[in-house]
């Protein structure tokens, strides 16, 4: 914010007044988290001694390692004729830049070492660790969002004359997915460490779970910030998170490795507590893979059509007929996503055709049919004079529409919000949650107005679905609204 009001250029005081807020709040989190990890170590039966001596060394080696290894990274956005070990270390000690991702690897090192010398076990430590990162980066990201780093590309828009130009505050974006993943963490060590049968079985979830989120996150982030592209169409952190994802992976290997090799004699059989935390562990498992499945999935699709464009965007202008039809064909593999969710849904026994019975009429259809007519008209009538071309052109329009309408349906009214409340949301937390991950495309594809009403939209189809306990309605008003949607760059002169 300081950098771009122009208050850092203007005021050079300001600026002081804000990096000493930055690093002294990163300095600040690392004590308090820190202190808050010793405490849970001791409530899982650790030697005070050995807490306290990890708790300190901790405290004492996780900025410098974490600094300097950030700065280090800086390398890496150099063309790679410039790598070389000499050039790693002047980065790490006379860098000017720093980054996140690359700050964690120092400290987990010496972790990992301090465990060792003090017979801590290091799966166990790790999820306390990183059940707090979360939100000892939310802080560190409200800190970015003041001195003006982080910020993104700028956004400008015309609202019925409006016109609205602003940067993009990618620091809250990452301070409410850190808050959420926070919390789905919190639920998930909790269950975890609830009873010693699944805390001998799931340890390190939390901590691969972390990795496994976080860098779907932020490889959506990364589309709206103004980063170097390092390789591949891909900046240094979405290529950072590639090796986030492969090293979570191999902790899931390692979960799974132990978790078969875990007792299972009737003397070990799990009780009560332990049988309920195994079963909300699965439901919450599931819910993840599936969240994070729809963000890569997404973030695929806009590689693929937007950034090295090997395939065509459906829902974009077309030149004749035959062009219009072979967009329906490029939507095709798309409906691999509704197809993989209802599998989903299916591997996890939810119903999934009574949802399509409607049984219940809500007065919120009438609201989410009047929002989609109202845009559709908007787009091919109100918003400008505009020729349209001939009946011939609207089958294809209407095919995609169908198609668009029902696979999203399926993969956020029905499968998502149905993971969400069987794994015991509320529904006021699920329906504003399946809106927030349906919205990401759009956010990724339109920009940020289409971005912010999809996001709206989703919580009205969200409320659809719930009130008249069917996804068809909502499939309805989803298909109006496409016509409107698809139909204006297809069917426009």
């Amino acid at each position: 914010m300081i950098t771009y009001l122009g208050w850092g250029a203007k005021y050079p005081w300001v600026r002081t007044l804000g990096e000493v807020y930055y690093y002294g709040t990163i300095i600040g989190v690392i004590v308090v988290f820190l202190i808050l990890v010793g405490k849970r170590l001791l409530a899982l039966g650790y030697p005070k001694k050995r807490v306290i001596l990890f708790t300190v060394l901790s405290i004492l080696m996780s900025f410098p390692a974490g600094y300097l290894g950030s700065r280090a990274a800086t390398m890496f956005y150099k063309p790679f004729s410039q790598w070389s070990i000499a050039f790693f270390f002047e980065n790490m000690f006379h860098g000017a830049s720093h980054t996140y991702h690359a700050s964690l690897i120092g400290p987990l090192v010496f972790g990992a070492i301090f465990c060792y010398f003090l017979r801590l076990h290091f799966l166990e430590v790790f999820d306390t660790i990183y059940l707090y990162v979360p939100m000892a980066h939310f802080f560190g990201r409200s800190a970015c969002f003041l001195i003006g780093c982080c910020w993104g590309n700028r956004i400008a828009f015309n609202l019925y004359g409006l016109d609205i130009a602003f940067q993009n505050p990618v620091p809250i974006y990452d301070m409410a997915v850190n808050l959420c993943i926070f919390l789905f963490l919190r639920r998930l060590y909790a269950t975890i460490y609830a009873d010693p049968w699944p805390r001998q079985r799931y340890q390190g979830s939390v901590f691969a779970f972390y990795f496994v989120i976080y860098a779907a996150g932020r490889m959506v982030f990364e589309v709206f910030r103004t980063e170097h592209l390092i390789s591949l169409e891909l900046t240094q952190a979405q290529l950072a998170m590639i090796a986030y994802l492969l090293f979570a992976f191999s902790l899931f290997v390692v979960i799974w490795w132990r978790y078969q090799a875990a007792p299972s004699a009737s003397a070990d059989s799990p009780g009560p507590i332990a049988l309920q935390s195994t079963g909300e562990i699965r439901k919450l498992f599931s819910l993840a893979i599936l969240v994070v499945s729809y963000v890569l999935l997404t973030f695929l699709i806009f590689y693929l059509t937007r950034k090295i464009r090997v395939w065509p965007w459906p829902f974009s202008r077309v030149e004749s007929l035959a062009d219009a039809y072979l967009r329906v064909g490029a939507y095709l593999p798309m409906m691999l996503l509704p197809w993989f969710a209802l599998t989903w849904m299916k591997r996890n026994g939810l119903p999934i055709w009574s949802q399509y019975r409607w049984t219940q009429f809500s007065p919120y259809f009438l609201v989410g049919l009047a929002m989609s007519i109202y845009y559709s008209l908007e787009l091919l009538v109100f918003k400008r004079p505009m020729a349209l071309r001939g009946l011939i052109f609207w089958p294809p329009a209407i095919m995609l529409s169908l198609m668009n309408a029902f696979a999203e349906e399926i993969m956020y009214r029905q499968a998502l919000y149905g993971l969400l409340r069987r794994a015991d949301y509320s529904k006021w937390i699920a329906i504003p949650a399946q809106a927030a991950i349906y919205s990401i495309i759009h956010f990724m594809i339109a920009g940020a107005i289409l971005g912010i009403f999809s996001l709206i939209y989703g919580i009205v189809l969200g409320l659809v679905a719930d009130r008249n306990r069917s996804i068809t309605p909502a499939i309805i008003c989803h298909f109006i609204i496409d016509i409107g949607c698809i139909g204006m760059p297809m069917l426009r002169m």
